[in-house]
């Protein structure tokens, strides 16, 4: 299940990435684009989570797995919920500066993930350093979002470039490739 949550955030991030850099100028569709994708991956993670899926690589897998995806559900839907004020013309416009400060600390958090998967902070995770490479990037991508949309740094062009290549890399190349080949192959 977590490949076809990968298969998602690939897409998002694409679309997130064009979006940032202005290429995708239809904020309603972007809207009802990441309210969509965040719904349907709560509901997955919240599936991995209470089922336990990947108890077999250890205890807190799959609660490490359901938490990550929720971080990036959260902030899906936190971008069509404040675009939403935007597209609908509220008297209070979003500038998606909640956006920036949810980041920081999910940053800061994904960062602690990623050590986990390399073992250097405790030993509840596999040691998968592929796994902590791809939340570092990640944990990069968060922080990039705190800076443009809390800290007002202009980084947005920079930002959509990167999302969209680390989701290429890091979300729909593992995911297509494990739907076509049942596995992601050597790293």
């Amino acid at each position: 299940m977590v490949y076809i949550v990968l298969y998602l955030v690939g897409g998002l991030l694409f679309v997130d990435g064009m979006f940032l850099l202005g290429k995708a100028p239809n904020l309603a569709g972007v809207v009802a684009f990441n309210f969509i994708g965040g719904v349907l991956i709560t509901i997955m993670a919240l599936y991995i989570a209470a089922k336990d899926l990947y108890s077999a690589f250890g205890e807190t897998v799959s609660v490490t797995v359901g938490a990550s995806c929720l971080t990036f559900a959260i902030a899906y839907l936190m971008i069509a919920l404040e675009g939403m004020s935007i597209v609908r013309g509220f008297e209070v416009k979003a500038d998606f500066s909640t956006l920036g400060w949810y980041c920081l600390p999910m940053a800061v958090s994904l960062f602690f993930i990623t050590l986990g998967w390399f073992q250097a902070v405790g030993k509840k995770l596999p040691k998968v350093p592929q796994f902590g490479i791809l939340w570092l990037l990640w944990t990069v991508a968060f922080f990039l979002f705190f800076l443009q949309f809390a800290a007002g740094v202009p980084v947005g062009k920079f930002t959509g470039v990167y999302i969209i290549i680390i989701g290429v890399i890091t979300c729909t190349y593992p995911a297509l490739a494990h739907f076509q080949a049942g596995k992601t192959g050597q790293w």
